[in-house]
Order: C-alpha cells, then sequence, then structure tokens
C-alpha cells in the first residue's frame, strides 16, 4: 500500500519536530477526526497549527473513508494526538465521524499498525483514543472494531475493488482572473477502465459512479495573497449541464502557489463526467504549469 507523502497533499512545513526511536514505540492508537469525510488533510493540519496552536498536524497518520493513506508526522516523529502518549503512541486517524468507517478504511489502518510491528519488530499495544484519554474518540463502531483486535478479515463488499485513474498535464494553460478554468489532463498513467477515453480533455472519471480524487496544480505568476478556489464538477455529455462539486479555498504564497484539492467521497451520474477547475481573484493573468490527478471509481 503507498503513502501518500506530505509534499503530495500540500502539507504546511512544521514549526518545530522532535523524534524518537523505534523501541520507544509501543502503541498504535486509533482516532476519528469527528468532521465530515471530504475534510481535507491540510484543512485539518491548518486547524491544528492555527486553531490549536500546534507545530504540525497532531497525527502520525490519516486514512480516508476510500482506503487512502496519507503521512502526518511519520513514523518517528512526536505526535499531539494523545497527551502523555505521544512519545509511546503512533497515532493514526480516520477522517470521518462515527459510523463513517468503512471496510477499506478499516484495512488501511490495519496495514499501518501490520508496518508498525514490521519495523519494531514486536506487537504493539492496539487503543483508540478514548483507553488514554477522557474522549468519545474514535467513535463507538470504529472503537469497537479496534477493541475486537482490528481483524484483518473485513467482509468485503461487493463493489469494494475499486478503479483507478491517474493523469497528469503535459500542457500549460493560462488562468485569467474572475473564470472558472478547467484543468486538461494530456497524460494518461493508469485508466484500465478507460474513464479518460478523450486523451487530452478534462474528463477522468465516468458517471455512474462512486469515486474519490485528490488533484494538484502548480499555478505561478500570482501575487502573493490572491483568494483562490478550485473544485470538482459533474459535466453533462449532453447539453452541457453542470452540477458544481465543493469548493476548497487557498491564499497564493511567494513563488509558485499548489493547490491541493480532496474529494473523498462523492457520486456521479448517468451521462455525466467528472471535471476539475480552479480560479483566482487577482487582476493578471497567471499559468498553471503542471498539475496531475489520481482518483478511484466504483462503477454503480
Amino acid at each position: 500500500m503507498d503513502i501518500i507523502s506530505r509534499a503530495e497533499w500540500g502539507a504546511r512545513a512544521p514549526r518545530s519536530r522532535s523524534t524518537v526511536g523505534w523501541s520507544r514505540r509501543t502503541e498504535f492508537i486509533v482516532h476519528y477526526s469527528e468532521g465530515p469525510v471530504n475534510q481535507s488533510v491540510r484543512s485539518i493540519q491548518d486547524f491544528h497549527m492555527d486553531g490549536r496552536g500546534w507545530a504540525d498536524v497532531g497525527y502520525n497518520f490519516l486514512v480516508d473513508v476510500t482506503g487512502r493513506v496519507y503521512e502526518g508526522r511519520g513514523w518517528l516523529v512526536v505526535g499531539a494526538h494523545a497527551p502523555d502518549h505521544n512519545t509511546s503512541g503512533i497515532g493514526v486517524c480516520m477522517i470521518g465521524r462515527d459510523g463513517d468507517s468503512t471496510p477499506a478504511a478499516k484495512r488501511a489502518i490495519r496495514w499501518l499498525y501490520d508496518e508498525a510491528v514490521r519495523r519494531t519488530g514486536r506487537s504493539l499495544a492496539r487503543l483508540g483514543h478514548r483507553d488514554v484519554f477522557a474522549t468519545s474518540c474514535p467513535g463507538d463502531e470504529l472503537y469497537a472494531w479496534v477493541r475486537a483486535g482490528m481483524p484483518a478479515d473485513i467482509e468485503e463488499e461487493d463493489d469494494d475493488m475499486p478503479e483507478y485513474i491517474s493523469v497528469g498535464m503535459d500542457t500549460a494553460q493560462d488562468f485569467p482572473p474572475n473564470t472558472w478554468v478547467t484543468v486538461s489532463w494530456g497524460r494518461e498513467y493508469s485508466d484500465r477502465e478507460n474513464h479518460h477515453w478523450n486523451r487530452g480533455g478534462p474528463s477522468f472519471i465516468v458517471g455512474p459512479a462512486r469515486y474519490g480524487l485528490t488533484a494538484n496544480v502548480r499555478i505561478d505568476g500570482l501575487a502573493p495573497g490572491t483568494e483562490l478556489q478550485a473544485r470538482a464538477i459533474e459535466h453533462a455529455e449532453a447539453g452541457g449541464h453542470v452540477e458544481p462539486g465543493p469548493i476548497a479555498e487557498y491564499v497564493a504564497s511567494n513563488g509558485s502557489t499548489f493547490v491541493h484539492y480532496n474529494l473523498a467521497a462523492d457520486s456521479v451520474g448517468t451521462g455525466y463526467r467528472v471535471r476539475f477547475q480552479v480560479i483566482h481573484y487577482g487582476t493578471e493573468t497567471a499559468r498553471i504549469s503542471s498539475g496531475s490527478a489520481k482518483a478511484f471509481a466504483w462503477p454503480t
């Protein structure tokens, strides 16, 4: 299983960090974010750093409901997820609320546990956050699974094996102000089921399907402080009707600005295709220099 790196999800640099050796890791502590399943890892990091004043995102790893694993602080960096247990415990957070956990999410958490055991050379205590702190985290449903030993033989759902799509840009695009610009994907890295059959075009998931996606673009030529937004849309193949998805907001930085957009779970209907768009509210035409998108789709 691959781990989505901090660079890939657009992490901010930590204010500080301290590390421990594997010999100090004796616990594996499961959390939930107690937020919607479409929370981005970056929004969780922003809340932890700006809202709680922590040095970084609190967890060592995060997992979404599609089973994707995100690097938080990493294996050996002391976290901020459980007082008095941040040195001994590897903290893993499922993005979602009580009842949102899926077989895919549980398998990803169990994979992280097994990898930690492999690296330490011994078993770790399997705990929920409520075992070490007065909290309802990680919710009753996920906690029951932890208390059962985090079984790996989770019942498969009929559509649990998703189709994987990976595309990228091959040509930079102009990015005028105050206009939603649809990113065009000219490179196709993986698309066994032909979701991106219009090679060189903007669509990369075909309905009807449930899906999750991440999209990343690099933008040059924006003044620092310029406001940006990104969204996924579902575009009708006939008639051009558009169903807009959740909007994420960003602010341009010095130099290149990197936009990371994550949509953990959504559905697209028959005759619609998913596309990715960005907009900025500056005054000059900028440039979308490069980008990539990855998606999992479960046909319905």
